[in-house]
């Protein structure tokens, strides 16, 4: 039986108040029938204001799936490519060895983001994971619905790392920014999100800057205390350095100014080399580079709950705020 004739009542959400995500949904089913159950369980465990925020992520990858080869149809293909092809192998050496698999950046670079391909079909299906992982999403709804409207009115954002840009779209939806600025070391990735925000005809401007962050010149005088709030979502596993890049962090960020970290703990990818086993890991790292912590957040994947994944080592997103002290 194909998801097409299974009752309406097992279908994981409500097409009528959720269209945009059942499209999602129907596009994966199209081309794995066997998630379903997978599925059914993740979405029963959204309640009705995840679910809301489910469907606004999903209305702007639907814009998306109309400017990308293949629509939809080939989204869901490279979600199941990543799943299958690209997170499972990882989860199955992690498992044996207690590690990440790769070390070095130069290694991500020689075996991951060098490969165009390969990394086309990762970049996609992650992006169709920014619904479907419940862990993804909660962690999305908390920079929406939690950190931005924390800001105050006419502070400057920086982005580092924006890659799809949905972060940037959904600070852009805001008007108490007086900028907002992102950060990348590719300029395909910069050119990416500056791709989503102009699909998705952003209401805000956003200036695009090729830096490294590891670039010495971001540690001079002149760079200090340049940015009310500054988002890392996602990239301290790619480092070799994190509690570096942290540092960097503090140094850009005013006294008083904001900075809001996303991490995932034990999560296993092909180009992912820092392991953080709980969100304190990440903490750490923070208060070693004169952060206050402020808020702490753990958001386990689906089919679990927190005490279990912590305990089998299971993947959790770990979302951390930390705040600058005032001279």
């Amino acid at each position: 039986m194909t998801h097409n004739s299974t009752a309406t009542s097992s279908f994981p959400v409500d097409r009528a108040a959720y269209p945009a995500t059942a499209a999602i949904i129907d596009a994966i089913l199209a081309v794995w029938p066997e998630h379903l159950r997978y599925l059914q369980i993740n979405f029963s465990e959204r309640d009705q204001g995840l679910l809301a925020f489910s469907e606004k992520v999903a209305a702007i990858i639907g814009q998306l799936s109309g400017h990308h080869t293949g629509g939809f149809a080939a989204l869901a293909d490279d979600y199941r490519f990543l799943c299958q092809n690209i997170v499972l192998p990882e989860e199955l050496h992690f498992r044996r060895h207690g590690t990440y698999r790769l070390k070095t950046f130069e290694d991500a670079l020689r075996t991951v983001y060098a490969n165009s391909a390969f990394m086309h079909r990762y970049m996609c299906g992650l992006l169709v994971s920014d619904v479907i992982w419940i862990n993804h999403c909660k962690c999305m709804q908390h920079y929406r619905e939690r950190f931005l409207p924390s800001l105050p009115r006419g502070a400057t954002l920086l982005e580092i790392g924006p890659g799809h840009g949905l972060l940037l779209k959904l600070a852009t939806e805001l008007e108490q920014f007086s900028a907002i600025t992102a950060w990348d070391i590719a300029e395909a990735s910069l050119k990416l999100a500056a791709h989503t925000l102009d699909v998705t005809k952003a209401s805000k401007p956003v200036t695009f800057v090729e830096k490294n962050i590891f670039d010495p010149s971001i540690m001079q005088a002149e760079n200090a205390n340049r940015f009310d709030a500054i988002v890392l979502s996602e990239v301290l596993e790619h480092l070799e350095r994190p509690g570096d890049a942290v540092a960097v962090l503090h140094h850009i960020c005013k006294p008083g100014g904001q900075v809001w970290i996303n991490v995932p703990a034990n999560s296993p990818a092909p180009d992912h080399l820092y392991l953080v086993r709980r969100a304190s890991d990440a903490a750490a790292l923070m208060e070693a580079a004169g952060f206050d912590v402020i808020d702490m957040q753990e958001f386990p994947t689906s089919g679990t709950t927190l005490e279990r994944a912590i305990k089998q080592q299971l993947t959790f997103n770990c979302v951390l705020t930390g705040r600058k002290k005032s001279v």
